[in-house]
């Protein structure tokens, strides 16, 4: 299943229309790639077009803004993609008019000036990957149009999944059970962390997804996320009794899995890493039955808090520190971010969205454990769409 070309016509359309609603006269989208998948969202949700042309320093007059894309898309008038690559495979992005350029934010100047009124309002969406250098520049190009950051307008208009999107998701979630419980498993004493994050990347490349990137951590350093090192990973071998967590991000098509599990490796857990197992994945379980339309995110995540607060860890340790700021998960698709999953949200969930709900104890001394699923909300409840088991080996 893939996206076809009318979907990305429908999706401009909406795109126009919400910007007409703010009284923009047109809407730059920017995106970031570089192989990087953080901040591709805005441009290849409007055309299907991702560049993996690395990013690179700016060289005056040879090339700026390497490694990104931007879509001028007025209300009225055709749009503009320019991308950083003069040869792409098919199918062609969707736009009127596809330039290459060697400065993207040059050929984004002389968009905008060729094809939006002077004197108007221009709606920017994916401002935080435009770095201050390039938008202090097109503010000087473009003195007679006001940018205005709207980053929320693009997120509001991808909430509700179409489809054909849906389809990608399960796709998605599928790849990222593969790759989770081949991880789990290769677990044991005397492996290298290393060895283990190969097994998953390769059940994700095989199946045809991309790796987005992991935190995989082990033994005396369980209870943090990953290391300080560009390698999310390291050479450390398991012993038996180590915990191991892993929460590893990557896509089908673009759209995102964003789940994990955790273990103990070679030998039963104790009563203590058992309870910081435990309480993770019932408060998540919990919360994910609220998944529903009509309710709130505020109640799915206070239902969390509810029983994360009555497990046998909160008990006897009281509350940890939590690890996201009091989120108990978030909006998913081609990026993470809002909705929140917050105890004083007061957005409602309607069929069609895609969440991840998870949460991360960390117990230095003890070990850590996360534990995070994939859900669709459909008419009747929640859909996990990353069904590997609660438990690996070991756990009891």
């Amino acid at each position: 299943m893939t996206i076809e070309r009318g979907e990305y016509e429908t999706r401009q359309a909406a795109a126009r229309a919400a910007a007409r609603s703010r009284d923009f006269s047109a809407l730059i989208a920017w995106s970031r790639g570089g192989s990087t998948q953080d901040h591709y969202a805005e441009v290849y949700y409007l055309t299907g077009f991702y560049t993996h042309y690395p990013i690179i320093p700016d060289l005056p007059e040879r090339w700026r803004a390497q490694g990104h894309t931007a879509l001028v898309l007025p209300v009225d008038g055709p749009s503009t993609l320019i991308l950083d690559v003069a040869r792409r495979q098919a199918p062609e992005p969707v736009a009127d008019r596809v330039v290459w350029a060697n400065d993207v934010v040059d050929a984004l100047a002389r968009a905008v000036e060729e094809t939006v009124d002077r004197g108007v309002d221009v709606g920017l969406v994916g401002g935080e990957t435009l770095t201050w250098k390039w938008g202090r520049e097109l503010a000087a190009r473009l003195p007679w149009h006001r940018l205005i950051e709207v980053d929320e307008l693009g997120a509001e208009i991808r909430l509700s999944k179409s489809p054909a999107e849906l389809g990608l998701i399960r796709a998605a979630g599928a790849v990222g059970t593969a790759a989770v419980t081949a991880a789990m498993q290769a677990a044991v004493p005397g492996v290298t962390e290393a060895e283990i994050a190969a097994i998953a990347i390769g059940e994700i490349v095989r199946s045809g997804g991309a790796l987005y990137g992991m935190g995989l951590s082990s033994g005396p350093w369980a209870h943090t996320f990953s290391p300080s090192t560009p390698a999310a990973y390291s050479r450390r071998r398991l012993e038996a009794g180590d915990m191991v967590r892993l929460d590893i991000y990557g896509s089908v098509e673009g759209y995102l899995f964003d789940f994990g599990r955790s273990r103990v490796a070679g030998k039963p857990p104790t009563r203590e890493q058992q309870e910081v197992v435990d309480a993770v994945r019932e408060s998540v379980h919990a919360g994910t039955e609220l998944l529903r339309p009509g309710k709130t995110l505020g109640a799915v995540a206070r239902r969390c808090e509810e029983v994360f607060a009555g497990s046998a860890y909160a008990r006897q340790h009281g509350q940890p520190r939590h690890t996201m700021g009091g989120a108990w998960g978030h909006g998913l698709g081609l990026d993470w971010g809002p909705p929140w999953i917050v105890p004083d949200s007061t957005v409602e969930v309607r069929a069609g969205m895609y969440f991840a709900v998870e949460r991360r104890i960390e117990a230095p001394g003890l070990g850590g454990a996360n534990y995070e699923n994939n859900i669709i909300v459909n008419e009747t409840g929640p859909e996990v769409v990353t069904p590997a088991a609660d438990e690996y080996g070991e756990l009891a």
